[in-house]
């Protein structure tokens, strides 16, 4: 019986058992598949007759009539090499050609193109070779031997490239498996937000498997949601997966009517969510590989919610911290320095009531220490309004140009009493050219430095005041002779309620230099605190000089 005949009547029983009865089919592409060393072949015939093609499972190449025609042009190119040789060399010496020619053809082409090329192998050196020439008659029964030997050596070859495929392939489907992980982790590593996670989801692990990805995520009630623009995805369906934490949709035997397969998000502590996957093909999520890349995606997607979830669970508790620390430093700052001015304006104001005897030069210096508590207190408490205020809706500047010299002059009148007794000198050149700045706000970096120097040097203390020019920046300095900074970072001192001697009986709720810094800042300049030579500190303030408007000089 010919070749043809036989694979029509193949083709014919698989036409009425596996095309009748696809449960069939699907059952022996699964055995062929996860058998690629049984060399399981599929024949698939049409209803057309004598349509008949193989189609190789695993890594054996698919067995086509181009494969015949190579093997065929193959042992033909042989054997007129062959042909050449054979007037130099033994019958016997050419055999190692058709081998070589057999052995590559089974490497390459598979068993069936193998077995093709061992017998027209066979065929060529018998009837070109071997005497009688040109006939199939053998005159040396040792050649049957010899044949034999080929086409064993064809098998074996064959099997060893079927072999090497499926190691070859199993080796790239791993690497690919790792690189795909590795490349979502990494994606997902560096997420920040859901959204980010949902479109990596959407560009990343959607081409992956070439399907339509949807994420569902809980709200605070547990129920799910779709995220992102997804336009398709059941959430009875997704709420089901999520609560009880199992496969469900279309390929599982619950709620297979659903369009879609649905998996759960399961990370370390619990389900964050469901994943919607609806491939073009489902057939690829039958493939076991592709099932452990999807579960490895899943667990990396659960990973990065927890991950996200327990970044803003973090941060909340920092803001609340942060904010229990604030609290309890205003109420000591409200409890110390608020009650103490307080309590000693009280006590003044009584002596005032009751001391009828006293003189009137006594009078005024009970009216002028009251007058000092009442201006500490003011400032303390406008500190901590304008610092909550510009914390919270910004600082709105109105510039205008003025002259430093104006402005030192303003903040060194508004503190004239507390200044009456100590050395003040400025050092300001008078061609310093003017400064695009509100007034206020720069008058009150002055008299919070000045008030700095007051509380924390001696009374024998000098405090200067310079400024210079230097390119397009204005510096100007407080510096004083007191006993220096605190050991730490001065940076520190910048921080709100954060003070120099944190127990002391020194007034004061360290504000000023947190004001200072951000009205400072807000003029797109900086404020740093620096140790002065010989002793004491130095605070330097830098502000950008921009291009000041042509003064007209007066005529004479």
């Amino acid at each position: 019986m010919c070749a043809n005949e036989q694979c029509d009547k193949a083709g014919s029983r698989i036409r009425k058992s596996a095309v009748n009865h696809p449960w069939r089919r699907r059952l022996f592409e699964r055995i062929a598949r996860a058998n690629p060393e049984l060399g399981s072949l599929l024949i698939a015939a049409t209803s057309a007759p004598r349509s008949v093609r193989f189609i190789g499972w695993g890594s054996e190449p698919a067995f086509s009539t181009a494969s015949l025609l190579i093997t065929t042009a193959a042992c033909g190119l042989t054997t007129l090499v062959a042909a050449g040789l054979f007037q130099f060399f033994d019958a016997a010496n050419l055999l190692a050609l058709f081998m070589l020619t057999v052995v590559v053809v089974s490497i390459r082409l598979g068993r069936v193109a193998a077995i093709w090329g061992a017998l027209l192998s066979v065929a060529c050196f018998d009837y070109f070779f071997i005497p009688p020439l040109l006939s199939f008659a053998m005159s040396d029964t040792q050649y049957l031997f010899t044949f034999a030997l080929i086409l064993v050596i064809a098998l074996v070859a064959s099997e060893v490239g079927t072999r090497l495929r499926i190691d070859a392939r199993n080796a790239r489907a791993g690497e690919r498996r790792e690189a795909t992980v590795a490349r979502v982790a990494r994606d997902l590593s560096g997420a920040l937000k859901v959204e980010q996670i949902v479109k990596i989801c959407v560009e990343t692990i959607a081409p992956l498997f070439e399907a339509k990805v949807a994420l569902t995520l809980p709200d605070l009630r547990d129920r799910v949601h779709l995220m992102g623009a997804a336009d398709f995805g059941d959430l009875s369906v997704a709420q089901w997966t999520y609560d009880h934490v199992q496969r469900a949709g279309r390929g599982t035997d619950t709620l297979a009517a659903a369009q879609a397969l649905y998996l759960p998000l399961k990370a370390p502590i619990r389900c964050r969510g469901a994943l919607a996957i609806q491939p073009r093909d489902w057939r690829v999520l039958e493939e076991s590989d592709e099932k452990r890349l999807l579960e490895a995606c899943c667990s990396c997607i659960a990973l990065a919610l927890e991950r996200i979830h327990f970044a803003e669970v973090a941060q909340e508790t920092l803001v609340r911290m942060e904010g229990e620390r604030l609290r309890n430093s205003l109420l000591a700052a409200v409890s110390h320095d608020l009650r103490t001015p307080l309590t000693a304006i009280r006590g003044l104001a009584e002596t005032l009531e009751r001391g009828t005897e006293l003189s009137a030069a006594e009078r005024a210096e009970v009216a002028s220490a009251i007058r000092n508590q009442a201006d500490g207190l003011h400032r303390v408490v406008t500190n901590l309004l304008d610092l909550a205020r510009m914390q919270n809706a910004g600082i709105r500047l109105n510039k205008e140009w003025h002259s430093l010299d104006e402005i030192v002059g303003s903040a060194l009148s508004r503190l004239g009493p507390a200044l009456s007794d100590r050395c003040v000198r400025t050092d300001l050149p008078s061609d310093l050219p003017l400064l695009e700045v509100e007034a206020s706000l720069i008058e009150r970096v002055l008299v919070n430095l000045l008030d700095n120097a007051l509380k924390y040097t001696p009374a024998d203390a000098q405090i200067l005041i310079a400024a210079k020019a230097v390119g397009e920046s204005l510096y100007f300095f407080v510096e004083d002779g007191g006993p220096g900074l605190p050991l730490g970072d001065p940076e520190q001192l910048f921080e709100p309620f954060v003070r120099g001697q944190k127990e002391s009986a020194i007034s004061g709720v360290g504000l000023g230099l947190a004001l200072c810094r951000s009205i400072v800042e807000a003029h797109g300049g900086t404020i740093r605190a620096e140790a002065a030579q010989p002793a004491g500190t130095r605070f330097e303030i830098c502000l950008p000089l921009g291009s000041p408007p042509p003064i007209e000089e007066e005529a004479a």
